[in-house]
C-alpha cells in the first residue's frame, strides 16, 4: 500500500543523476526508488523504520546469485527433513494456512538469517507469495486460503470471510513455490549496481555510508498526515518476520495533526540535508489529504514550514492526479473519496546544483 509505480523514480532518477551517483530514500517502503536507481548503474540505497520494508528493500538491492539461492533453498529442506521442532502458531495463523504448509512456514521462520544476503532475499519472496487473492478459477495465488485483498485485513473479519465463503486453505509445498517464483523472477543483469538498506528512522542522523559518500539525489514520499497503520494490515508477513504489529505501528510516525507532522518533516529536511551533496538535489512524493470538507495542499505546508532551517531551494513542485480508478483505496467504496487525488512533487536542489538539466526522452513502452 502507498507505493508510487516505479517510472516515477526511474524518471528523476534519469533526469538528475549519473551512473556511479548515489541515490537515497528514507522512507524506502518495498523498496521501489533504490531498485530503479541500481537497475540504472546508480547506487540506490534505502532506510526504513519499519522492518518489512527493510527486507523487501534490502532483498531488492544486494541480491544473490540463483544458483546460490537454489543450493540454499535445498540445504534448508534437507535440514527440514530431518524433522527438527517448531514453535506452534497462533490460532489467527493457523486458520490461514494448510498443516503441511504451516509446518514449513514455522521452520523457514525459525531458521532463514536475515543478516545473510541469500537467506535475506528467500525470506523476501516468500512474503511476497505469502497471501494474495484468488485466481480467476478460484484458486489461491499464494500460500494461505484467498485473502479479499492484497494486504492483510483484521483477523476477526478475515475468519469471518473463511467461515462465509468456505474456504479452505491449500496446501502448498513452499519450496516448490519458492523456487517457482525465484525462476519467475530471473537475475538482475546488464549495468545493476548493487546498493544497501538498512533499517532506520529517518529523523535519524545518516548511515555511516551516507556520511561517507553523499546522495546526489534523494527521492522519497513520506508518510502523509493522516496515514495508515503500515503494520496493523501487514500483521501475516510481519509474524513471519517474528514482529507484532501494534510494536512496529509505535515505531513509525502516524497523526492526523498538521502541527506534529510539520515538526516531523522539519526533522527529516535536516536529516536529508546532511545525507545529500551540496550539488544534489531533494524530491519530496506528498498527497493532498482531505480536511473536512477541503483538500489540503500538505506538499505547499511542507514546503513552506519545515525547510527554513536548511540551505535547500525549493525550484517547484510537478503536480500528479490520480484517477480514482488506479488507487488501491478503491477498494473502500464508500470511504474511497478521502483518500489521496492529487500527489506532488518538491523538487529542491543544494547550495551548489546546476540549474534543472533538460528532462530525457523516455520511450515508456522499455522504460
Amino acid at each position: 500500500m502507498a507505493m508510487f509505480p516505479p517510472s516515477i523514480p526511474h524518471t528523476f532518477v534519469r533526469w538528475l543523476t549519473e551512473p556511479g551517483d548515489v541515490v537515497y530514500d528514507p522512507f524506502a517502503g518495498r523498496g521501489t526508488t533504490p531498485l530503479e536507481a541500481c537497475l540504472l548503474g546508480r547506487i540506490g540505497l534505502g532506510a526504513d523504520a519499519s522492518p518489512l520494508a527493510w527486507v523487501l528493500s534490502a532483498a531488492k538491492v544486494d541480491p544473490p546469485s540463483a544458483d546460490g539461492i537454489h543450493a540454499r533453498l535445498d540445504e534448508l529442506r534437507d535440514e527440514m527433513n530431518d524433522g527438527p521442532r517448531t514453535l506452534p502458531a497462533p490460532d489467527h495463523i493457523r486458520m490461514l494456512f494448510s498443516s503441511r504448509t504451516l509446518r514449513q512456514l514455522k521452520y523457514l521462520r525459525q531458521k532463514l538469517d536475515l543478516d545473510r544476503r541469500t537467506d535475506r532475499f528467500i525470506m523476501a519472496t516468500l512474503l511476497g507469495i505469502l497471501h494474495a487473492n484468488a485466481n480467476s478459477d478460484g484458486r489461491p495465488r499464494g500460500l494461505s486460503v484467498s485473502m479479499p485483498n492484497t494486504f492483510s485485513m483484521a483477523p476477526r473479519y478475515v475468519r469471518r470471510y473463511i467461515r462465509e465463503h468456505g474456504l479452505v486453505a491449500p496446501s502448498v509445498d513452499v519450496f516448490d513455490a519458492l523456487e517457482r517464483r525465484i525462476d519467475a523472477l530471473g537475475e538482475v543483469s546488464g549495468e545493476f549496481t548493487r546498493g544497501r538498506a538498512w533499517r532506520r528512522d529517518a529523523t535519524y542522523a545518516p548511515a555511516t555510508q551516507l556520511r561517507k559518500k553523499k546522495a546526489k539525489l534523494v527521492f522519497t514520499s513520506p508518510p502523509y498526515l493522516q496515514a495508515i497503520l503500515y503494520g496493523k494490515f501487514n500483521w501475516i508477513r510481519l509474524w513471519m518476520l517474528g514482529h507484532e504489529p501494534k510494536e512496529v505501528d509505535s515505531k513509525l510516525f502516524t497523526s492526523s495533526s498538521l502541527d506534529k507532522y510539520v515538526a516531523f518533516m522539519s526533522k527529516v529536511a535536516r536529516r536529508v540535508r546532511a545525507a545529500m551533496r551540496d550539488d544534489g538535489y531533494a524530491c519530496f512524493v506528498i498527497g493532498d489529504v482531505r480536511e473536512g470538507e477541503k483538500d489540503l495542499n500538505l506538499a505547499r505546508e511542507v514546503a513552506r514550514r519545515c525547510f527554513e532551517e536548511t540551505d535547500l531551494e525549493n525550484l517547484g513542485t510537478v503536480v500528479d492526479r490520480l484517477p480514482v480508478q488506479h488507487k488501491v483505496s478503491r477498494i473502500w467504496k464508500e470511504n474511497r473519496g478521502r483518500a489521496t487525488k492529487t500527489d506532488r512533487i518538491l523538487v529542491f536542489a543544494g547550495p551548489k546544483a546546476n540549474r534543472l538539466p533538460t528532462l530525457p526522452q523516455i520511450d515508456w513502452t522499455h522504460a
